[in-house]
């Protein structure tokens, strides 16, 4: 169910060195650095392009956001992998970067492999099993990973809206 969205165009990250991150973002995703953008002559982020997936990442200088200090240990992107072998083949991938991946580690949901990025941000991908639940389930995690899973949510939604 959902409104008809065909995917997701673009994600934002907020990061503190747009060289560095653009940089970084380039090599391990190896995306393409199509555009900036100036706000009254200052910088203020770039675009890159997976041209194979046809989105984009934009980079946006975090001190253009008033209020915002750290993103370090967050989770704004998520990137679908076709297949488990994609998991264990970018978290190779990453390694032969020199970089420190966190994974793969199975959910309940499939597997991911995720790699902070120069702000300490974390990229994960994430393939999606084929009987990954369409239903609630909610997933308890402790310092080592799982330590559970619960059927009943304890989020309280306020009443749905009308269409």
């Amino acid at each position: 169910m959902g409104v008809g969205v065909s995917g997701v165009a673009a994600v934002t990250v907020l990061v503190s060195d747009l060289a560095r991150s653009t940089r970084w973002y380039c090599d391990v995703l190896d995306l393409t650095f199509i555009r900036e953008f100036t706000v009254d002559g200052s910088l203020w982020g770039v675009v890159l392009l997976d041209t194979d997936a046809r989105f984009v990442f934009v980079l946006q200088d975090r001190a253009t956001v008033p209020g915002v200090e750290d993103l370090h240990g967050t989770f704004p992107v998520v990137l679908a992998a076709p297949s488990r072998a994609f998991v264990d083949g970018m978290a190779d991938r990453l390694r032969r970067m020199g970089l420190s991946p966190r994974g793969p580690v199975s959910d309940p949901d499939g597997t991911i492999v995720e790699v902070a990025d120069p702000d300490g941000i974390f990229v994960r991908f994430r393939h999606v099993a084929a009987d990954a639940a369409e239903t609630f389930q909610g997933v308890s995690y402790g310092a080592e990973g799982i330590t559970g899973t619960y059927d009943r949510p304890r989020l309280r939604l306020p009443p749905r809206a009308a269409p």
